[in-house]
């Protein structure tokens, strides 16, 4: 059984107050009642108009005692959802990533928000129409020089004023090394947002395949969200050195090769953490017929995760936590059951551990 990682460490107290009964949840009600099996709230993935008359052709026949006035009611929140949904199951989108096309096609969606995760002056330089800026420098603590992801405490402000809605799906993009709209991808995992998804090609090909951009500034709208603590996304010291050891686990070093056998480091310590392998995030890209580096397809990825152990837990780090949550997204889009080290090197080599070169 695979060890929780220990958030109290940190001296952080974590608990999921979030109630309530929204829209999602009687889009779930209703469609169980009538049998529409790819009802996810109001996304409707692959269900037409004729297949909901169908089944409440099916229902009133079988339920004639029923008042009228409901059938009109499941009949029009029928058309509602049918009209409004996202569907993201189409050729051009994912459960974890979307590309331009479909994109562009949901701009002007209410179920759709969208995410800029560049600093933000390339945000006011040019961004896609009605994304809202969230730099990844804003994931960490606010301490000077910190490498650590902000806790709860002070990533719910954030979130709230940030306009973050679970009931919402999330597109994150930066400029296509994708490293960045990753990071935010797995904050938002940690603290209970899993409708996510990445616009992998990044705005740098949105911007040079003539999508449209603009410069307007987006105020997002601020909710009431509270955060709830997926731990099993997270690890911290103490679960990098169980990794070490247990053979339930396995750690992988993002950072460059000259680093991890201890040529080069951005500490005093050199080398990588005992049992961790090398993961390089440039294997990850190709170049196009232009010279730019694009992700590799699925395919491809899946060529490279072939060797690695699915059946054990993965643990990614790298030097501050960015670059490994590439690594982390991934593996996890791969079928890799995955958590990432919160500190990373930074953190192990600031403590008394061993180190293998």
């Amino acid at each position: 059984m695979h060890l929780i990682a220990d958030f109290s460490a940190r001296n952080e107290v974590v608990s999921d107050l979030s109630t309530g009964y929204n829209l999602n949840n009687f889009g779930k009600k209703i469609a169980s009642v009538i049998g529409m099996s790819h009802v996810d709230g109001l996304r409707v993935t692959g269900f037409s108009h004729l297949a909901y008359c169908c089944w409440l052709g099916i229902i009133m026949k079988r339920m004639k005692s029923i008042p009228r006035f409901l059938w009109l009611i499941l009949l029009g929140f029928g058309v509602f959802i049918h009209s409004s949904g996202v569907n993201i199951s189409s050729a051009t989108a994912s459960k974890y990533a979307v590309d331009s096309a479909w994109l562009n096609k949901n701009l002007n969606s209410d179920e759709v928000v969208i995410y800029d995760t560049r600093d933000q002056s390339a945000y006011e330089n040019g961004h896609i129409p009605g994304a809202i800026s969230f730099p990844t420098e804003m994931s960490y603590k606010t301490e000077k020089n910190s490498f650590y992801v902000k806790g709860k405490n002070e990533i719910a402000p954030l979130l709230r004023e940030k306009g973050i809605d679970k009931s919402k799906l999330i597109v994150l993009y930066d400029s296509g090394d994708v490293k960045h709209a990753a990071r935010i991808f797995w904050v938002l995992e940690l603290y209970g947002i899993s409708d996510v998804v990445i616009l992998e090609e990044g705005y740098t090909y949105w911007d040079t395949q003539g999508y449209p951009s603009n410069q307007q500034v987006v105020i997002p709208q601020k909710t009431s969200y509270i955060p709830s603590l997926n731990a099993d996304v997270y690890a911290n010291t103490t679960l990098a050195k169980v990794a070490t050891f247990s053979p339930d686990y396995q750690l992988y070093d993002s950072r460059t090769q000259e680093e991890y056998i201890g040529e080069k480091s951005k500490t005093e310590k050199y080398g990588h953490i005992p049992t961790a392998k090398n993961l390089l995030i440039s294997s990850f890209f190709l170049k196009n017929e232009k010279g730019d580096s694009v992700l590799k397809s699925q395919e491809e990825m899946d060529l490279i995760f072939s060797s690695l152990d699915k059946t054990k837990k993965s643990v990614t780090y790298c030097n501050k936590g960015l670059a490994s949550t590439l690594s982390y997204y991934l593996m996890k889009r791969s079928g890799f059951d995955v958590a990432h080290y919160d500190g990373s090197w930074l953190d192990w080599s600031a403590n008394e551990l061993p180190v293998e070169k």
